[in-house]
């Protein structure tokens, strides 16, 4: 087999791992779960930020690991050790077995954040294809999402059998994506120069300073903060707003059969609304996110379920937007690298804010809970456009709308 068919390979094996490297059917039963298993809200809000922190500490370096071992052999340890944090998650009794189980998880993931990626673009770059990059990662992750989707109606019925076997066969599917990731070809890495003078931290401290240094990776970088903090919170409040309109939990995995639909069809058209949206393409994700906080808001009734499905079609886009952005603008002996520079940088900004939700959550009803998150987006977004305006030359073309001009 000639390197060439084997990096094309490479773009067949990539949407098998990705289904299954995101077939956690644990979405619409993981806060009725936790809460069995003992765990206020507020521990659970907790959890999720020392997987946030856990995220931040493990991210760069193991991204620099990826760049130096190899993106293969990245993936495989993460694959492995969700597998390991979800089985822990069905031993565990009390917080702190939760919360290195999150640990753990959060390792696995800073091993395959940015690895997976990394190979994928080299491939595809090797190929001089990788201006397909978007519509083959969007593909994949609608894939992804339409397993989801199946498994979200799944883990109602499973979890009624037996409360434990979401999470055991979603470790199933996690040891499946080990053995898919063994048959990657691991493509070459360009500028990788294997000298005893170059260590970790020259990998790390020259991909610091190269994001330093380019004002476009910088201004994607800074977006995604802002909306990487709303986006990840929307989840937590789903089942609190289902249960405050009065939809039954058996309907929660129907719900979200039909987010994962939404969003998997979403992503598979990435490119195609990227191109309609063209320069204005990240505040459109931005918009999407605000309109969907104010409807949930101000609509006190079932109906306003509806609202988070422009949610999910944000999170059909997010991904391969932001990455194609993010690819175009570095090179690749520091991608992976890079990359987990940006996982660090949008999980802190997450683990920061999580505490200040989980306070406005008990202080307030859910309602004026998203009033108040649109309102704090829509200011920080706002200011993020300004600074986007100043560095990377966006411009006005109407009110209040701004474009990205040239990522």
């Amino acid at each position: 087999m000639t390197l060439k068919s084997s990096f094309k390979r490479n773009i067949r094996t990539y949407y098998f791992y990705t289904i299954f490297s995101n077939l956690l059917i644990l979405g619409p039963i993981l806060i009725i779960y936790l809460k069995a298993k003992g765990l206020t809200f507020t521990q659970i809000m907790l959890i999720n930020s020392i997987s946030a922190i856990s995220v931040v500490l493990f991210e760069v370096p193991t991204g620099a690991i990826a760049d130096r071992i190899g993106r293969k052999l990245s993936v495989i340890i993460g694959a492995s050790l969700w597998g390991i944090g979800l089985m822990l998650y069905v031993f565990a009794r009390g917080f702190y077995l939760f919360a290195l189980a999150e640990i753990i998880f959060a390792l696995g993931s800073t091993f395959k954040s940015g690895s997976d990626i990394a190979l994928i673009y080299d491939s595809l770059k090797k190929l001089k294809r990788e201006d397909e990059f978007q519509r083959i990662e969007g593909r994949a992750k609608s894939y992804s999402f339409y397993a989801q989707a199946i498994g979200s109606i799944a883990a109602g019925f499973l979890y009624k059998l037996n409360m434990e076997l979401p999470m055991i066969i979603s470790a199933v599917f996690m040891a499946l994506t080990a053995i898919v990731s063994f048959t990657f070809i691991e493509p070459p890495i360009e500028d990788k120069h294997d000298t005893k003078a170059e260590t970790y931290i020259k990998q790390i401290t020259e991909s610091g300073k190269y994001i330093l240094s380019n004002e476009k990776v910088k201004a994607v970088i800074l977006y995604s903060m802002v909306f990487y903090i709303f986006y990840r919170a929307a989840f937590f409040f789903y089942q609190p707003y289902f249960q405050e309109v009065n939809i039954p939990v058996d309907y929660f995995g129907v719900i979200f059969f039909i987010f994962n639909i939404v969003a998997g069809v979403t992503s598979k058209n990435s490119y195609k609304i990227m191109n309609r949206t063209k320069r204005k393409t990240l505040m459109f994700l931005s918009s999407l996110l605000i309109v969907s906080f104010l409807l949930l808001g101000i609509t006190k009734i079932w109906i306003g379920v509806f609202a988070i499905l422009l949610q999910q079609m944000a999170r059909g886009m997010y991904l391969p937007v932001t990455r194609k952005y993010l690819n175009k603008n570095i090179p690749s002996n520091k991608r992976a690298t890079i990359l987990s520079f940006f996982s660090l940088l949008t999980n802190l900004s997450a683990a920061l804010a999580y505490p200040l939700f989980g306070i406005l959550s008990d202080s307030t009803n859910i309602f004026t809970t998203h009033i108040v998150i649109a309102a704090v987006m829509a200011g920080l977004t706002y200011l993020t456009s300004i600074y986007m305006n100043k560095r990377i030359g966006m411009k006005k073309s109407k009110p209040n709308v701004c474009t990205y001009k040239n990522v």
